[in-house]
């Protein structure tokens, strides 16, 4: 047997594996029983950016998600990320197994969202060979790349299938390779360019990859957890229950696919993960000898790493998903002494955090997590900073240790230090505690002359994005039609302002100006309003000019720098709260001017999308006419969250009709002098 042979049946086998147990004790295998996964990353999102027109009394739509099947049919090389439990390796087993048995994801009905929405999810490639892998260590890695994967290819070659898209090959667990990871990936993305007929998706879990620098080529998604209307649909097949009277899996921790797992054995709602794991080791380990022993297991496999799985695991249900052992270690570690918990958190803070915020938990509902909170932040540095982030979930606004959570996020967020996904959640944090940054800030941008001797007078511009929390409070006091999805989130206050027009941004610096005009914070002579063109540029690129037509101009330097900017290959892929990337400041201080959102101008760009009627650099040609018909563009700089590295800089150029709006449309704010009748 050849090596395709082996990998094709290999895949077929993942078919038989069971997945899930029936509340009637039915072992359900992965063909029969799996539940297709959705990522985070919306039609809309695909369609122009999501750009759109919005009419007054419009309702918004809600979001309908592309599922993650479609995201490998349409992507080269695709790195799929989710925390444990979120179903990347069942995923990735019914692919492949469905791959080498039928050759294709034949059409079938996928809820998108909430509401019901539906499309058909379907694949159909030419002869396809889906090969998977476990990665377990930069070396595994390592060899995949220099050995395997040149053998299939030659081995494709000799049999004259290399014309078309036919090999798959599926990475799982890829976080495992470490610091090692972003350049033995990059090896395998030039790897795959060579070839027309090869596909990679890597699979990793969140907190391993999501800081990862990895060529542009990868594209990047985040998968979603279950929707409830798809675990209400897989109960009432396998109960034969109506979809309004399901019952079973429909809680917050249901959403996970692993828990979901537990709650259909166990026959429970699953709305808290801890006490679902109690109800379900009532079903297969009802002895409590035998529940101690497997929580005690799980807790020893992080501390003793020469255990092996297959040690550890008394159930074939555990054998599958990492999420379910760190809820029983932490099952265990509760009744150690404190030393236990903060030992374990210091020697691997993120592959530990599962288990302590477990262990936090189970420790808040009997209302002793106090002393473990204060000693998790105790300290100093990076080491007391994760601490303050895992316990900030668990602290109520009366606790003492809630300044020193504020503080700790404040210097996660100034300093710029940790990986990207910790300081996301630093902002979300600190926008719930109150954030006491001035988000409204202003500094000043001097008066000079600019791109080929145009003369600008000096003016302020605001060093963040207008921020939800300021927007907000425009939105309350005058009952302006507003709808963003997140724009009075509480985690969310201090993220910029989307969902947006340009005739939003503008009415916005119209009230400002007369609240600030009364607060004594304009003098008479000055107003708010949006930057022209030639005013953002100069905020954005200081005085650095280009040396040669190939150059690009960012806030830092005409050298791309890593972490300086929230675009599509930080892996967001959403707004954040503002100065999250300090090494992306300009000269004049200001923050978030590459990527982020596209920021408006009142500069008009004309009515063709692709060829702007009014060229630059700016002239005075009527280009700054505030009152030009709505089916004139007016211009966006900056980039967002979703833009490459060509668009998330100082001088290009984006443009939308004033009516559009989008979560990745924005704006900051000018302070200048009312313009002379």
């Amino acid at each position: 047997m050849d090596i395709i042979e082996r990998q094709r049946n290999a895949a077929a086998a993942f078919g038989s594996h069971p997945l899930l147990v029936s509340p009637d004790g039915q072992v359900i295998s992965l063909a029969e029983g799996y539940i297709p996964l959705l990522a985070n990353f919306t039609f809309e999102d695909k369609a122009a950016k999501g750009l759109r027109k919005r009419c007054p009394g419009d309702k918004p739509e809600p979001p309908v998600y592309f599922s993650v099947v479609e995201l490998v049919r349409d992507n080269k090389i695709l790195l799929l990320s989710g925390p444990c439990g979120s179903g990347k390796t069942s995923f990735a087993k019914h692919l492949c197994f469905s791959l080498a048995t039928t050759g294709s994801i034949r059409p079938h009905s996928v809820a998108r969202n909430e509401s019901g929405t539906t499309y058909d999810e379907y694949w159909e490639p030419e002869h396809i060979l889906p090969c998977y892998f476990i990665i377990d260590s930069p070396e595994s890695l390592k060899t995949l790349i220099d050995k395997f994967l040149p053998t299939v290819v030659r081995s494709l070659l000799a049999k004259g299938q290399a014309t078309s898209p036919s090999v798959l090959i599926v990475l799982d667990k890829v976080e495992t390779a470490g610091t090692e990871g972003p350049s033995l990936f990059a090896a395998l993305v030039a790897f795959a360019k060579g070839f027309e007929n090869i596909k990679v998706v890597l699979l990793g879990e969140t907190s391993g990859v999501k800081h990862w620098i990895l060529p542009s080529d990868v594209t990047r998604h985040d998968l979603l957890s279950l929707l409830e209307i798809q675990r209400r649909q897989a109960v009432s097949i396998l109960t034969r229950v109506a979809l309004s009277k399901v019952e079973i899996g429909i809680g917050a921790a249901g959403a996970t696919p692993a828990y979901f797992a537990l709650a259909l054995e166990a026959k429970q709602r699953g709305d808290v993960a801890e006490e679902l794991l109690e109800a379900w080791l009532a079903v297969v380990a009802p002895e409590k000898d035998a529940s101690s022993r497997i929580s005690a297991q799980a807790c020893d496999h992080f501390s003793d790493k020469s255990l092996s799985v297959e040690d550890v695991i008394m159930s074939p249900m555990l054998f599958f998903s990492r999420a379910i052992q760190q809820l029983l270690a932490a099952r265990h570690l509760v009744n150690l002494p404190l030393t236990a918990a903060t030992t374990l958190f210091h020697r691997n803070p993120s592959e530990s955090e599962p288990v302590l915020r477990s262990v936090l938990t189970r420790l808040r509902n009997t209302g002793k997590s106090v002393d473990l909170v204060e000693a998790l932040i105790q300290g100093s540095g990076i080491p007391s900073q994760l601490g303050a982030l895992l316990v900030s979930d668990f602290i109520a606004d009366s606790s003492k240790v809630r300044a020193e959570i504020l503080s700790q996020m404040l210097a996660i967020i100034e300093q710029g230090s940790l990986p990207v996904m910790q300081r996301e959640k630093a902002g979300r944090v600190l926008s719930r505690l109150g954030d006491t940054r001035d988000l409204t800030a202003l500094t000043n941008i001097p008066a000079g002359d600019f791109i080929l001797g145009l003369s600008l007078e000096s003016f302020r511009i605001g060093l963040f994005p207008v921020v939800n929390r300021d927007f907000s409070m425009f939105i309350k006091e005058t009952g302006r039609d507003w709808q963003s999805p997140d724009g009075f989130t509480l985690e969310k206050q201090n993220a910029p302002a989307t969902d947006l027009t340009w005739y939003d941004a503008v009415a916005y610096c119209e009230w400002l100006t007369s609240r600030w005009h009364l607060g004594g914070k304009l003098s008479p002579n000055e107003h708010v309003r949006l930057p022209t063109e030639p005013e953002w540029e100069r905020a954005s690129r200081g005085d650095q000019i280009l040396t040669k037509d190939s150059e690009v101009i960012y806030p830092w330097g005409t050298e791309w720098q890593d972490d300086a900017a929230n675009f599509e290959e930080s892996g967001l892929n959403a707004t954040c709260s503002v100065g999250l990337f300090p090494k992306g400041r300009t000269t004049h201080g200001c923050y978030d001017m590459a990527g982020q959102v596209w920021e408006w101008c009142t500069t008009l760009w004309g009515d063709n999308m692709t060829t702007p009627s009014f060229q630059y650099p700016w002239r005075n040609d009527g280009r700054e006419n505030m009152d030009a018909p709505g089916s004139i563009r007016r211009v966006l700089r900056g980039g967002c969250f979703s833009s490459g590295r060509l668009k998330v800089c100082c001088t290009y150029r984006g443009s939308l009709e004033p009516a559009g709006f989008w979560r990745g449309n924005g704006f900051r704010i000018v302070v200048a002098k009312v313009p002379s009748e």
